[in-house]
């Protein structure tokens, strides 16, 4: 089978839109459990997240700043759609994940419940935006890059950066909060690596 990477999924409006928009829901969902309980995770949302632990600041406006340089650079190497759809998808997160601090409150969440369920949720939301073209800025971009230049596999992309995320969270966060983090990461990168795989979802 030709897995050559001129082929590509090919979704209408409606589908990418209705893609887009489930995958966003989970991504910020996971961000919510994460938030909860006190974890992080990897790429521009454990940046952000550990920002906002350290400094006060707003989550989502956070997430939003800190992914503004990659666009251009989304830009330049995986075109003007990819570019934009990942635009639009952090500013979906971005806004979702400060409405459901209202709307779903969760007191009281272990953290080992919410390490598990975000590596679950964001992993399959993420799944959803990479086959629609999308992405969550910052990392995932570079691993998506690194995936389709290299065949490095995004979720081991990530997982790299995230260890090296976790070592900087020690001196914000307590041992057991990163530690619980670095199971929901690990969860999340594994759904991720096994199944985003170029020869699996050919459209033609």
């Amino acid at each position: 089978m030709n897995t050559d990477l001129q082929f590509t999924p090919r979704h209408s409006l409606l589908e990418d839109a209705q893609g887009l928009t489930a995958a966003a829901i989970q991504a910020a969902l996971g961000i919510h459990l994460l938030r909860a309980a006190g974890l992080i995770t990897g790429g521009t949302a454990g940046v952000a997240l550990l920002l906002s632990y350290a400094t006060g600041w707003n989550f989502g406006l956070t997430f939003f700043a800190v992914n503004l340089p990659f666009y251009a650079f989304a830009w330049m190497r995986r075109g003007a759609v990819f570019a934009l759809k990942s635009f639009v998808t952090v500013t979906a997160v971005s806004l979702l994940a400060s409405a459901l601090v209202t709307w779903l409150p969760l007191p009281g969440i272990h953290p080992a419940v919410a390490a598990i369920l975000f590596g679950v949720v964001a992993g399959v939301g993420l799944l959803g935006l990479f086959r629609h073209a999308s992405s969550l800025g910052g990392v995932s971009i570079v691993a998506l890059i690194l995936q389709d230049r290299l065949g490095l596999r995004a979720g081991w992309v990530q997982l790299g950066f995230d260890l090296t995320l976790f070592l900087i969270a020690l001196t914000v966060l307590p041992l057991d909060r990163v530690l619980w983090s670095a199971l929901g990461a690990a969860i999340l990168n594994f759904i991720v690596a096994m199944n985003h795989r170029r020869d699996w979802y050919i459209v033609t």
